[in-house]
């Protein structure tokens, strides 16, 4: 029974021992590992190493972005002092006595007002103010206009107007007659080739004679008193221009826009207005005599007073536009009942001239 006992004893320890819930065989307690201390140092001073590593690249990376952002300052700084330095000796050419270096102080402000767009307004009035300088009397021994003025004029006209800001071309009173500021669409160079920009310009008592400025933006310009005879204005473009009083005989108005253009008391006489759109435009007391308006368009412009003898104008423009009993018509057109209604009609709304 003992011996029984005792086996039955020995099976339930060897059981035990085997699940892990019971002291070993030998009747010693489990022991747990002990750290592998080497290790451990190794993989710590690994994680140390990569940490101090990802710092120097960090502060490394700093230093080189704040040098870099110095040398930038330092070259726009040297930069804005080269322009300026540029910008001051190019002024300065303009008062020599030699055209050569004068030409060679337009082109450098030229240079300048590419480089540095603030400054491209005044660059462009010191331009317009040397035209003006140089040009306020006629040309010497001719018609001629002098290379440098219109080497300053080709610039001015040429300029980015975008960066125009409160800048208008203040050219009144210069004398350019037969300067070449035209484009020509036909040009197989026409798209290498800027208009002439010239809005809101003021040309007020200019000579313009003989000028080309076929395709010139003219919209607003202020153009009273201008002489304009034998001018090339083919495909220009006078929206809201004021050419009042101004002098456009044999000018060639061909296919040009002048839509609510001022042209009282203008004289166009021998102008060739082929196609010229002349909607809502002012020509009270314009003189008028003896012109063919061909495909010009008319409707609503204000012909009272004006001169019309003579002049190759259809029934149809006649209707379409303001006359008075002061309009000067043809006598085959002057007869016209519906002419007549027209001119009581016009008469009955008033308005001043």
């Amino acid at each position: 029974m003992r011996n029984r006992r005792s086996q039955q004893l020995h099976r339930v320890v060897r059981r035990a021992t085997r699940a892990g819930n019971g002291p070993p065989p030998d009747g010693r307690a489990r022991r747990r590992p002990e750290p592998d201390w080497p290790r451990l140092v190794e993989l710590t001073s690994v994680l140390l190493a990569s940490v101090v590593a990802v710092l120097s690249l960090w502060f490394s990376n700093r230093q080189v972005t704040n040098q870099l952002r110095i040398a930038r300052d330092e070259l726009s700084t040297t930069k804005e002092g080269q322009i300026t330095e540029r910008y001051t000796a190019a002024v300065g050419q303009l008062g020599e006595d030699s055209v050569d270096v004068r030409l060679g102080g337009i082109y450098a402000l030229q240079r300048n007002m590419q480089d540095r767009p603030r400054d491209h307004p005044t660059i462009a009035d010191v331009l317009a103010a040397y035209i003006r300088t140089h040009a306020g009397t006629p040309p010497k021994g001719g018609t001629q206009v002098p290379p440098d003025v219109l080497a300053a004029l080709d610039v001015l006209s040429g300029r980015n107007s975008a960066h125009d800001g409160s800048f208008v071309p203040d050219l009144r009173s210069a004398h350019l007659p037969g300067v070449e500021l035209g484009w020509d669409p036909a040009s197989p160079v026409a798209a290498d080739h800027q208009r002439a920009q010239l809005r809101r310009a003021i040309l007020r008592d200019c000579d313009l004679r003989d000028a080309r400025l076929s395709g010139a933006d003219l919209r607003g310009a202020r153009l009273a008193r201008a002489d304009l005879a034998n001018a090339d204005l083919r495909e220009a473009d006078l929206r809201a221009a004021t050419p009042a009083r101004a002098n456009l005989r044999d000018a060639d108005l061909s296919d040009a826009t002048l839509r609510k253009a001022d042209l009282r008391f203008a004289d166009l006489r021998g102008a060739d207005l082929w196609g010229t759109d002349l909607r809502g435009a002012v020509l009270y007391r314009a003189n008028l005599a003896g012109l063919t308006f061909g495909e010009a368009r008319l409707d609503g412009a204000d012909l009272r007073g004006a001169d019309l003898t003579d002049a190759g104008i259809s029934r149809d423009h006649i209707l379409s536009i303001r006359i008075d009993s002061e309009t000067k018509l043809p006598p085959r057109l002057a007869r016209d009942p519906d002419i007549r209604a027209r001119i009581a009609e016009v008469e009955a709304e008033g308005g001043g001239g």
